[in-house]
Order: C-alpha cells, then structure tokens, then sequence
C-alpha cells in the first residue's frame, strides 16, 4: 500500500501540474478574450461571441483530443503534460472570459470617461483604471475555476499523462485493490480542494463586504 500511495502522490503532482498550467492559460485567454470583447473592433465582438460559445458547447476531452490528436496528425507531437494544460487551459478560458466580463462590469462607466478625459487611449483606461478595479472582483470565480480544473486534470488520461487517475488505473491493475486506491485518490481530493473552497468563500465574503460598504459610501455622497 505504500508503493500504491507514492505512486498516487507523483500522479498528484502531475495533476497540480497540469491544473496550474491550464489555470495560467485559461487567466491570460480570459482576459484577453473579455478586454477585447469590451473595446475590440467591433467586427471583431460578434466572433470573438461566437468563439467563447463555441468553446463553451464542446466538451473539454474534445478540446484536449484535439491539441494531442489532432496537431500529432500535423506532425505537432506535444507532451502529454502540455497537451492537457493548453487543451483545458483554452476550454476553460470561455468561462473565465466571463467571469472577467461580469467584473468588468461592476466598474462604473464613469471611471471609463475620466479615464479617456485625460487622454488616456481605451487601452490604458482598461489597463490603468479599469482592470486593477475589477480583478478583486473576479478572484473568487478564478479560484474556482482553478478547483475545477484541479477535477478535469484527470481527463488527461484520456491522452497518457501520468496523472493521478492514470496511475490509479495502472496501480489497481497492478493490485487488484479498488477500493482501497479509490479511496486513497479521493482522500488526496478532498486535502486539495476543501482548504481551496473555504479560501474561495472567505474572499467571497471580503469582496461582498467591500462592495455593500463602497455603496454606503456612494449613497452617503449623494
């Protein structure tokens, strides 16, 4: 059994591996899919829509085939590791865009306007003003999106990479124990996210409390 659970533990760091890897992705593309979305061409807008829905309709082992399959097909050989931290990464950043687009938001369009009367471009409203007001917003969402990717790291498996569900899969072979490496793989679950979930409803509730005490302030000023 203690083979069993350092074997599970290097496939747990291969699976914080690929869910830090696809969280960096999916943070990056969501920003840059939602500022974009907000002060893009607007020929652009309409299919930058329609390619946060699209990604949003396929489910992730699509996306993920289609890193690790289909650019093999081109000669593109990725790393199992990476395959499945740009494939869940991009799928993920459709959600993430809007998350970043609902804390967009939240910030008053009259910071917008003071921002583009002192001549600052839309670019630096958004990078000056805007986005540094709306990040607090969206950490929650983020930290959960990270949690989840913490769960779908296990769909690698799907193209070969040394997560913890594929070396549960080779030790149970092994063994023939399943309850026993089942078990020890949703222990290992549960240590990772419950902290991270606790996290995510402190910040939750520091961000509410500072959104309801900045309304107070808004209204004591009228």
């Amino acid at each position: 059994m203690r083979a069993a659970f350092y074997e599970l533990l290097a496939g747990a760091s291969a699976t914080i591996t690929i869910a830090v890897g696809a969280w960096i992705v999916a943070a990056v593309l969501g920003l840059l899919l939602a500022v974009l979305g907000e002060i893009g061409p607007r020929l652009m807008r309409p299919l930058l829509k329609g390619l946060i829905l699209s990604l949003r309709s396929i489910p992730e082992l699509i996306v993920l085939y289609l890193f690790y399959f289909g650019l093999g097909a081109f000669g593109l050989n990725i790393p199992p590791l990476v395959a499945a931290a740009l494939g869940l990464g991009i799928a993920t950043g459709a959600y993430t865009a809007e998350y970043y687009r609902a804390a967009l938001l939240t910030v008053p369009t009259s910071q917008f306007d003071a921002g583009t009367s002192l001549g600052l471009s839309a670019l630096g409203v958004m990078r000056l003003i805007v986005i540094p007001q709306a990040l607090p917003v969206v950490v929650p969402s983020l930290a959960n999106a990270f949690i989840g990717l913490l769960k779908n790291a296990t769909l690698a498996s799907a193209v070969g990479a040394p997560e913890i569900l594929y070396r549960a899969r080779n030790e149970i072979s092994r063994t023939g124990d399943i309850s026993s490496i089942v078990v020890l793989v949703a222990f290992m679950y549960l240590v990772a996210t419950l902290p991270l979930t606790r996290l995510v409803a402190i910040l939750e509730q520091r961000i509410q409390a500072q959104m309801r005490g900045h309304t107070q302030k808004l209204r004591w000023a009228r």
